[in-house]
C-alpha cells in the first residue's frame, strides 16, 4: 500500500511525573496539525514535512516520538517510554502501526532545551559534537558559563549535548545529596571515607 496516510501532529515537550508516567504537554499556541504522510516516507521527507509546517530552520534540534495504543503498552502503561522516530526504517514501523490505529498522533518538541530534555528522560546515549567537555571535580577549576554566553559560542545541536550533560550532572548530585542524607539517618555512629564525586566542584552549566 502506497497511498498516503493521515497522520496528526503535535507540539511541545515530554514531560514524567513523579509516578513514572510519559506525558506530552502541547505548547499553549498548538492546534495540532493533520498531514498526509506515505507508509514508505523516508526519515529526511519526512523531517522536511515537519519543519516546513512548523517553520523550523534546518539547525533547529527536532525529536519525534510516540505512544502506541494503551493495549500494547501493558502492563506498564504509559510508564513506558514514547518510541522515538529517527530512521527511515523508525518511520515505516510508525506509519505500518498507522495503517490500522487511526488515532497515532506524532509528538514533536524543538529546540536544544526541549530535545535534550527528552533525551534525559529517556536514557539516551550522548556526544558533544565538535567540542569534548570533561568534568573533572579533582582540580579548581570550575565550569562557569551563562546561558547566553554559551548560545553565541555553540550551535543548537551542540548546545542539546551540553544541556543534556548540564542535566546528568544536575541529577548526579542531588542523587548524591539524597544518598549522604540516608546514610547520616541511618547511622551517626559509622564513619566512613567518602570519595569525591567527579561532580563536586562543576557550577551548573547555566547560571
Amino acid at each position: 500500500m502506497s497511498t498516503p496516510l493521515r497522520a496528526c501532529l503535535y507540539y511541545g515537550a515530554w514531560q514524567r511525573n513523579d509516578d513514572g508516567y510519559w506525558i506530552f504537554e502541547r505548547k499553549p499556541s498548538d492546534l495540532g496539525y493533520t498531514v498526509l504522510i506515505k507508509p514508505m516516507e523516508s526519515f529526511e521527507d519526512l523531517e522536511t514535512i515537519i519543519r516546513d509546517r512548523y517553520k523550523l530552520k534546518p539547525e533547529t534540534p527536532l525529536a519525534m516520538a510516540y505512544q502506541p495504543p494503551q493495549w500494547m503498552l501493558a502492563p506498564d502503561g504509559t510508564r513506558r517510554p514514547p518510541i522515538t522516530v529517527s530512521t527511515t526504517s523508525e518511520v515505516e514501523a510508525m506509519m505500518h502501526l498507522r495503517s490500522w490505529f487511526t488515532d497515532l498522533k506524532l509528538c514533536i518538541s524543538s529546540g536544544y532545551e526541549d530535545v535534550a530534555h527528552f533525551q534525559f528522560l529517556n536514557k539516551t546515549t550522548f556526544t558533544v559534537g565538535g567540542a569534548t567537555f570533561v568534568f573533572n571535580g579533582y582540580n579548581d577549576r570550575e565550569l562557569v558559563a551563562s546561558k547566553e554566553v554559551l548560545e553565541e559560542i555553540f550551535s543548537e545541536h551542540e548546545m542539546v549535548s551540553i544541556y543534556r550533560a548540564h542535566l546528568e550532572i544536575t541529577n548526579a548530585r542531588q542523587e548524591g545529596q539524597e544518598n549522604a542524607a540516608e546514610s547520616s539517618v541511618s547511622s551517626s555512629k559509622i564513619t566512613k571515607e567518602v570519595r569525591p564525586s567527579p561532580f563536586d566542584n562543576v557550577h551548573n552549566v547555566f547560571v
